[in-house]
């Protein structure tokens, strides 16, 4: 074999020379175009987490604010740490083990230990090791925190606001006049080309048609165009041939599938919660699903927003058109797609990273703004202060996890009513007497939900299982013997999710509260795996060993009993009751109190008990209970989805240097000052105030959301964003190249009432979306980085493309939509706490890279070599590497190798094909182009040597020669 890829390397480069100086080309230019400024990701690390870090263990002793300076030691400037005190330098950037300072926070020596007062905790170390490896980034020319100088006596919100273009609202400039009227096709064209003649340049050359085919396919749908469709583009010679492949390719159903990719980037979407057993999240592909459909049905995007934001309050959700599912509330899944510990030591703690972690994906992929920076005290550079980002979160504590059902209550709806009406029957057939049963209450007990009210007043319902409201009696028939039994909960009333059917699921929620008692008491009973949780500071994940306490799943629904959770150690917490029934099972409950004493006292309490009646199948029975299964068997389980719901409002308290320990002022919930102002209505305390938020942010007179948006989709189709810094918008991003022309595609987005698909279609129509990437010496000296955007860039596929070419290629791409994700497949080398039981297939069933499984502990090895982002937070802009790893999987990937061998039996089936017309088409389904001679002679050569290998076996050279192609750099770029 080693002759062999030692001819596939010859070959490879040799089919790859006409392109390598445009490769080259591309490569070079972020190295021409890097500047000595700090990287947006180091900046955020440092202000969320080191400058506060410092300020709260180090500035007292060592700062400039301190005279004397203990030990000769400033620590507030980077040239201060680099410069060092009386020991020496403090640091060497990049070299943790040897530096100083780590060796004095680790306490490593007897006599140089700090802070004096005790040692840093593992995670802060941690913090300071990992900034000193990554250089000791330390934003220079900028303000620094001092002891005794809080950051608020220099913040000027204001002034900042002002002073920033991002705040200013969104202007439609004129179109500019230019001098080559000939070029320009729409107003795109207007605003570059003015920019271009003003530094002395001219655009580009048209690209050739099979170039520009290819290059659209790529960013519209994803995949290469198809022989068939090359072959019908070329013959098209009408003026609209180009924009009649735009449009199919919009109207594709492949287009939803390009796209949503790059939404669910911004989303950190995974299906699994990594740590260390990775558990599953439940049935969230349905929210990539949900994504796929919205930009195939091109959505508003305002409407878009909304549903994410507030998607289970809008008083009209958006339906299926066909199913009549809700749409709408799939969208909130987004606000859970992070990653979560499955038993976090300090839960509040983990409320609030979960929090911090929901906060900087919502500011970064719908503002363009690093919202999270402002955590632990006023934002350091942006008009964005503590308050505002507690006035947010606080929008969050008022908002529950939720397993919301989105199917349509047409169907389960009448059959509900129908039963209702034979349980109603049924118990007026039992004439016997209900005697009540003493129920014990502690006498210490304070009691926090009695069940004697008609409604569910201060507890939130979801799904159909509670009904809507306590029930004076619960009736369940069963059969037992043979005969008919009818069972009774003989009580006052109770919150019941067997009331009608033990087939119906939903939850039921209380109001929050604070633990002040060591026990939490429940009167209820239940079977079938239906439970209540406590839920302390909005944790979910209830497993032992430490908060397996916090559940109790009744297993017996024939007597009601006392049963208590002992809260001790979080007394003080805030928590709410769920009541909960997914399955085919019932919890009954009929009161809740709180107790310093979990044994009861011997004071009565009127009380329930359940009565069992036996009949001997008289015909009245027999046909009601008939008519109840019947009835029952029609009920449709619901379709789950990740989401989220409201619950009890609050504000929430401004944390002091971002501690939960340390609480200041309380902050009413609201939007950023330097959008909405100071006179913003405040949210009642009667739910979260979400929906009133996404009004608010979705108002057209919003200066971030269109221009972040419009600015996504320009970097996708023109390789770099109009700003380049997708994700911050922010003083610390980088500024807008063609600010006029941001602004006019801001404004055209919203006149066009946020259709995607149009801007998609004006910026690939434009002159400059169809420039050739050819380089010219004089324009690349003058715009080194192609900031003026003198011809199109080079781009790299993603990795998902990647993948999705070579199946598309190979033959083998199942075009299927939607569905639960392929379990990706598992090598021998992919270990850890929660790896799956099984592996999915090495080819993932043929299906699209969007739909195998992205499971946080195990991530695709293939996707990661071409830099697949970790799911971790918002990441609009993906790095493009360029090392061996990707040219070791092309060569060596088991998918790849199988999939050029599934290429091979394809080309070989077809019998009346000609070597020399086999290879034209190959290449032109590879590269979107027929072979030039010299590469249609190599291929020959190649093909004959490797059939002497194999002794005349005509499959496997052609094996040889598609994975050849795969390995050509051509392959992987789009010019």
């Amino acid at each position: 074999m080693r002759k062999s890829r030692r001819q596939i390397r010859d070959i490879a480069i040799s089919s790859a020379t006409g392109i390598a100086a445009a490769i080259m080309s591309f490569a070079c230019l972020p190295a021409l175009a890097q500047s000595q400024a700090i990287p947006a990701q180091q900046i955020e690390f440092f202000e969320k987490k080191v400058r506060p870090l410092l300020n709260d263990n180090c500035f007292k002793c060592h700062s400039a604010a301190r005279k004397p300076v203990m030990g000769g030691l400033c620590l507030d400037t980077r040239a201060a740490l680099l410069k060092g005190g009386d020991r020496g330098p403090s640091l060497l950037p990049g070299h943790p083990e040897k530096s100083l300072l780590i060796t004095a926070i680790g306490y490593r020596d007897p006599k140089m230990q700090m802070p004096p007062r005790g040692r840093l905790k593992d995670d802060q170390i941690g913090v300071l090791t990992e900034w000193i490896r990554m250089g000791a980034p330390w934003p220079a020319g900028r303000p620094q925190a001092t002891a005794g100088q809080p950051a608020k006596a220099t913040f000027d919100l204001q002034a900042r606001r002002a002073a920033h273009w991002a705040w200013r609202p969104v202007r439609r400039s004129p179109v500019p006049s230019v001098k080559n009227r000939a070029w320009p096709h729409n107003a795109i064209d207007y605003f570059l080309l003015a920019k271009l003649e003003a530094d002395g340049l001219q655009p580009g050359q048209p690209a050739d048609k099979l170039t520009l085919l290819r290059r659209v396919n790529y960013d519209l749908i994803g995949l290469p165009p198809t022989p068939s469709e090359i072959d019908a583009f070329l013959k098209d010679g009408s003026p609209d041939a180009y924009r009649k492949v735009v449009d199919r390719l919009l109207a594709s159903p492949h287009y939803g599938e390009r796209w949503a990719r790059h939404w669910l980037d911004l989303v950190r979407y995974a299906e699994t919660d990594g740590h260390e057993f990775d558990f599953d999240k439940p049935g969230v592909f349905r929210y990539r699903d949900y994504v796929i459909r919205a930009f195939n049905d091109d959505v508003p995007y305002n409407q878009f927003v909304k549903e994410q934001v507030a998607g289970d309050l809008l008083p009209y959700p958006r339906l299926h058109p066909t199913e009549k599912f809700n749409e709408s509330v799939i969208g909130t899944g987004f606000w859970w797609l992070g990653e979560g510990k499955h038993s976090p030591v300090d839960i509040t703690q983990d409320q609030r990273d979960t929090i911090d972690n929901q906060m900087d994906v919502f500011g970064k992929a719908f503002l363009g703004l690093t919202i999270g920076c402002a955590k632990c005290h006023d934002h350091k550079f942006d008009a964005i202060s503590a308050k505002d980002y507690y006035a947010l979160t606080g929008y969050l504590k008022s908002s529950r996890y939720n397993l919301a059902n989105i199917d349509s209550p047409s169907h389960n709806r009448p059959i509900i009513t129908e039963l209702e009406k034979v349980g109603d029957q049924l118990a007026a057939m039992h004439s016997g007497p209900y005697p009540g049963k003493p129920r014990i209450i502690p006498g210490s007990a304070e009691v926090f939900e009695d069940f004697k009210k008609p409604g569910f007043e201060g507890w939130s319902v979801t799904g159909d299982a509670f009904g809507p409201g306590p029930r004076a009696t619960a009736i369940a028939v069963k059969e037992k013997d043979g005969k008919a039994v009818i069972q009774r909960l003989a009580t006052s009333d109770a919150a019941d999710s067997g009331w009608c059917s033990y087939n119906l699921q939903g939850s039921l929620r209380s109001r929050t509260f604070t633990i002040d008692k060591p026990y939490v008491l429940f009167h209820l009973a239940g079977s079938g795996g239906a439970k209540v949780n406590l839920i302390i500071d909005g944790f979910q994940r209830i497993r032992y060993p430490i908060y397996g306490g916090l559940e109790i799943a009744p297993k017996d629904d024939s007597q009601m009993k006392w049963q208590a959770m002992e809260v001790s150690k979080w007394i003080g917490h805030e928590a709410y009751v769920e009541f909960l029934d997914l399955g085919p099972g019932r919890i009954t409950c009929d009161l809740i109190a709180f107790s310093s004493s979990k044994e009861p006292h011997t004071e009565p309490f009127i009380g329930c008990v359940v009565l069992t009646s036996r009949f001997d199948g008289t015909s009245a029975l027999a046909s009601l209970l008939q008519k109840s299964n019947e009835l029952k068997a029609k009920l449709v389980e619901p379709t789950r989805v990740l989401g989220l719901a409201d619950g009890t409002g609050e504000n929430d308290r401004v944390h002091l240097r971002g501690s939960h320990n340390t609480l200041g002022d309380e902050v009413p919930r609201r939007f950023l000052e330097a959008c909405a102002g100071t006179n913003q209505p405040l949210v009642s305390g009667a739910g979260s105030g979400r929906l009133e938020l996404a009004e608010r942010m979705t108002s057209p007179s919003d200066t971030l959301l269109g221009r972040v948006l419009v600015n996504r989709l320009w970097q996708h189709h023109f390789g770099e964003g109009i700003v380049r810094s997708v994700d911050d918008f922010g003083v610390m991003g980088q500024p807008p190249t063609h600010p006029e022309l941001l602004d006019w595609l801001a404004s055209e987005f919203v006149r066009q009432g946020g259709s995607i698909k149009q801007m998609h279609r004006l910026m690939v129509m434009s002159s400059a979306y169809q420039m050739s990437s050819r380089a010219n010496s004089v324009a690349d000296r003058a715009d080194p980085a192609n900031k003026l955007l003198h011809r199109m860039p080079v781009r790299r596929l993603e990795a998902e493309a990647i993948r999705d070419a070579i199946l598309a290629v190979s033959g083998r791409l199942d075009r299927t939509l939607f569905g639960p994700s392929v379990m990706p497949y598992l090598t021998q080398f992919m270990e850890g706490r929660g790896k799956p039981e099984t592996s999915g297939p090495l080819d993932g069933a043929g299906r699209r890279s969007i739909y195998v499984g992205v499971r946080r502990n195990f991530l695709v090895p293939m996707f990661l070599a071409f830099d697949y982002p970790v799911p971790a937070t918002c990441m609009g802009r993906r790095s493009v590497s360029n090392v061996p790893a990707q040219a070791l999987t092309l060569m060596n990937n088991p998918f790849v190798i199988q999939q050029a061998e599934v290429w091979a039996k394809r080309i070989n089936a077809d019998k009346s094909r000609t070597a020399v017309q086999q290879i034209e088409d190959v290449y032109l389904t590879a590269f979107g182009r027929p072979p030039a001679p010299k590469e249609t002679a190599a291929a020959l050569r190649f093909l004959e040597s490797q059939r002497k290998q194999y002794a005349g076996d005509e499959l496997k050279p052609w094996a040889d020669l598609s994975h050849v192609l795969f390995n050509v750099k051509e392959f992987i770029f789009v010019n």
